[in-house]
């Protein structure tokens, strides 16, 4: 069976590396960190409908990265600071009663890379940087992440997810919005079949600057929830801190 860790391999390098002639360029948002693992995590098949609640053909964005209505909000979501937050990550399954719960930390230096540690229930810690993708186990061996270009396209779009590339988005996605005073959402639903198969509706939510909330659907008994919380931005990471977490 094929490692669905593809992230590693060509769409990181070419989303967070340096290219051929150039200097490297913008890390990615942390929180995509977070969906490296949800591709980690084989889903059996969806069931025939994965639906977000709210989205429908009157919260569909005809041209999202144009529409006045969010050009402002993507445009200050862009990561260009370094940052440290918290995330739960939930993760559902038909088989199961109850939800496999994962905590850790999220560290994002644009310069350098991404970083997110495991705390629980097992202590590891994922690099994303020009490199690659690296796992650190809590003693400190290290493997690379293998290519596997079955989840390629799916990890290119995660990506733009998360820089809120909207005019890449559309291209391949509908794109929906909502906006409820401070609180706003989006949602990403793939228009081929297959990459829906392999996907589901990508969602994420916020209120103001910040992003809290990270959602793969792909029916009600299948999905993965990440909740980022005690987000903090441009933090002073020690040589120690950058050592640990990056390389």
């Amino acid at each position: 069976m094929k490692n669905p860790f593809l992230a590693a391999g060509a769409a990181l390098r070419r989303d967070l590396g340096t290219p051929a002639h150039g200097s490297p360029r913008k890390a990615a948002p942390a929180a995509v960190l977070c969906l490296l693992a949800l591709l980690a995590c084989r889903l059996p098949a969806a069931e025939p409908t994965a639906p977000v609640a709210w989205v429908s053909a009157e919260t569909r964005l005809l041209d999202a990265a144009n529409d006045p209505a969010w050009r402002e909000l993507v445009l200050r979501l862009a990561p260009n600071k370094t940052r440290q937050s918290a995330f739960e990550e939930r993760r559902y399954f038909p088989f199961k009663r109850t939800p496999v719960v994962l905590t850790g930390e999220i560290r994002i230096v644009p310069e350098i890379g991404l970083s997110l540690r495991y705390l629980t229930p097992e202590e590891q810690t994922m690099i994303v940087d020009r490199q690659g993708l690296l796992m650190r186990d809590r003693d400190g061996r290290e493997r690379a992440a293998p290519s596997d270009n079955r989840a390629q396209a799916a990890t290119a779009a995660l990506v733009n997810v998360l820089r809120f590339d909207l005019a890449k988005l559309q291209q391949e996605f509908d794109v929906h919005g909502r906006r409820e005073g401070a609180a706003w959402s989006l949602a990403f639903v793939p228009r081929d079949a297959n990459f829906a198969q392999l996907l589901g509706v990508l969602s994420v939510a916020g209120e103001g600057n910040a992003l809290t909330k990270i959602e793969m659907v792909k029916s009600p008994t299948q999905r993965i929830e990440i909740t980022v919380r005690d987000t903090r931005e441009d933090v002073l990471f020690t040589g120690d801190t950058i050592r640990r977490f990056f390389r």
